[in-house]
């Protein structure tokens, strides 16, 4: 990705669009992935080209669990599964599945109920200076439903960019709610907010008067026999896999208010133990707090959300999962009930990818039909252009060369293969789109994938003209290009290509897709950021250069090929 400014510690959870899988991926795998897969390949798919942090992956299926660890940009295991301590991970907003059980518990204990206002259960705390705030449920926290912001205004000038959430703490929350307004009333849409579950946290704690990680450990943790899953790493520290934001090493997170957001630290080995009490459901050990914590209490993008746990699936086969995000780790959770299975992926860099093993695998327990099915080429046209979803994602679908291809926003087009009267699908991926029509012309596209789904509305019929180059076309630009002394250090371009398309990778920035531009030769644009790139060719016709047009040109010099 070009130079451009990033905003780090805001990454506790990922909300994956049912819009498809990025293509032009730096991993590839020869089956597709379903939890009957090898552990380490699903490690390596997650860390893909990576070169520093660790993937380490837990499988239960069939009674047993599966392991595995991988050192990035290493083909073997980074250690035997059973030798030694295994290692410590960041597991961000996996955490909000602990806070959503703690508040699970309370509500079968009769302690809090989920219709309790804040104005009601922090009455003397929080002076709220608005009535609609004061109205906020905890049910609405739980399912994001409460109309808060992500984060309180004030939170970029609370901490250090190394670990943002370190100094925000209660009184500072409390002062932000007192103060906050909302655009609306709840309740809102689900909008993710760790706002909200930092201050689910607070409330637990303030009504049993401990810190929240003492109650995940005194109800959850300890009873379980998770001994590695803990806030405060003190002994720990040596424990903790070493984090990295692509090559750059990160600070841990450590927090305060913002704890039952995304505070926890945990192993492979205990968050199987978890999903096992949880799989074992009333009559297990966490008793019925277990089978309430998966209820459904509403709509969350595509699916449904319990408390705090995101729901995929009809009601005889549902999923539950949930991920994690720091700055230098991220993770994934899940579990099956109905086949009694559960799936772990810990990993100790923030560029890492394990929501493409988590979509694969629910790909794979969600298989999409398909009959042959041919339609002429003349006949895919008029699919094409722009459709928008209701929480704002936009694909793009272009009809070339007799095949129709999709991509979402800053992500490689695929192709798709017709199934049926207005339907096609992408199975690897699981993807299916069943297009309707409003005077005869394709008007939105129901897409369906993972157990979850969303409708698509067609907000232009415009679309690129191409969606991919001959692959020997595009293969003429790959190379390694630099620029030297921009921003104060040399520029480097790493551009790649793979089934007609180009990726890009800037310095320390994840490789990203560009598109031709339309009317201009060799000339390639990023999508999310305000930046081109022009190819420069010699009289041969082989490319030497390209110039970076983004805040100014930058010429940078073909290196490799």
């Amino acid at each position: 990705m070009p130079v451009q400014s990033r905003i780090r510690g805001f990454f506790l959870c990922v909300s994956v669009l049912l819009l498809g899988l990025p293509g032009l991926g730096p991993v590839a795998w020869a089956q597709p992935l379903s939890l009957a897969s090898d552990p380490a390949v699903m490690a390596r798919v997650a860390l893909g080209e990576l070169k520093h942090g660790q993937a380490a992956v837990g499988i239960w299926r069939d009674g047993k669990a599966h392991e595995a660890r991988v050192q990035a940009g290493d083909a073997t295991p980074a250690a035997a599964p059973g030798s030694g301590a295994p290692p410590l991970f960041e597991i961000g907003s996996i955490s909000k599945v602990f806070t959503g059980l703690l508040l699970a518990q309370a509500v079968e204990r009769g302690d809090l109920g989920l219709d309790d206002r804040l104005g009601d259960v922090l009455a003397g705390k929080v002076a709220f200076s608005s009535p609609a705030v004061a109205s906020i449920t905890l049910r609405q926290l739980v399912t994001h439903s409460s109309c808060l912001p992500r984060l309180p205004p004030d939170f970029r000038e609370a901490g250090p960019p190394e670990s943002p959430y370190r100094r925000y703490d209660r009184p500072r929350m409390w002062a932000a709610l007192a103060s906050l307004q909302l655009t609306q009333a709840p309740p809102c849409e689900a909008s993710y907010s760790n706002l909200g579950f930092g201050l689910l946290g607070e409330i637990l704690s303030e009504r049993y008067g401990k810190p929240w990680g003492d109650l995940v450990r005194e109800r959850i943790t300890a009873p379980l026999g998770m001994n590695d899953t803990l806030q405060h790493l003190g002994e720990q520290a040596p424990r903790l896999a070493p984090g990295f934001d692509g090559r750059q090493p990160t600070t841990p997170w450590d927090m305060q208010a913002f704890a039952g957001a995304g505070a926890l630290r945990s192993t492979v080995p205990d968050l199987l133990r978890f999903s096992r009490a949880v799989l074992a459901g009333r009559n297990g050990p966490l008793g019925p707090a277990a089978e309430r914590m998966l209820t459904p209490l509403g709509r969350i993008d595509t699916g449904e959300i319990g408390y705090g746990v995101w729901i995929r699936g009809p009601k005889e086969r549902r999923s539950y999962f949930h991920e994690g995000w720091t700055s230098g780790y991220r993770s994934v959770w899940m579990v099956l009930p109905e086949t009694q299975e559960a799936f772990v992926l810990l990993t100790s860099n923030g560029q890492a990818q394990p929501w493409r093993v988590r979509n694969a695998i629910a790909g794979s327990y969600y298989p999409v039909g398909a009959s042959p099915f041919t339609l002429p080429a003349d006949q895919l046209t008029p699919y094409a252009g722009l459709y928008r979803s209701s929480v704002g994602g936009t694909l793009t679908v272009v009809a070339q060369d007799g095949v129709l291809y999709r991509r979402p926003v800053n992500v490689a087009f695929r192709a798709l293969t017709p199934a049926g009267p207005d339907r096609f699908v992408d199975q690897e991926q699981g993807l299916s789109y069943q297009f309707t029509r409003k005077n005869g012309q394709p008007a939105a596209a129901t897409v369906t994938q993972g157990g979850g789904e969303q409708t698509l509305t067609r907000i232009e019929a415009r679309a690129p003209a191409l969606a991919v180059l001959p692959d020997a076309v595009a293969a003429g630009y790959a190379g390694r290009f630099v620029a030297q002394r921009v921003f104060g250090a040399d520029l480097v371009l790493d551009v790649r290509a793979a089934d007609g398309q180009l990726a890009v990778q800037s310095g320390n920035f994840p490789r990203v897709p560009v598109f031709p531009v339309p009317g201009r030769p060799d000339r390639f644009a990023y999508e999310v950021v305000k930046a081109e790139l022009q190819f420069e060719r010699d009289a041969g016709g082989r490319v030497v250069a390209l110039v970076l047009h983004q805040n100014g040109e930058h010429r940078a010099v073909r290196a490799t090929d």
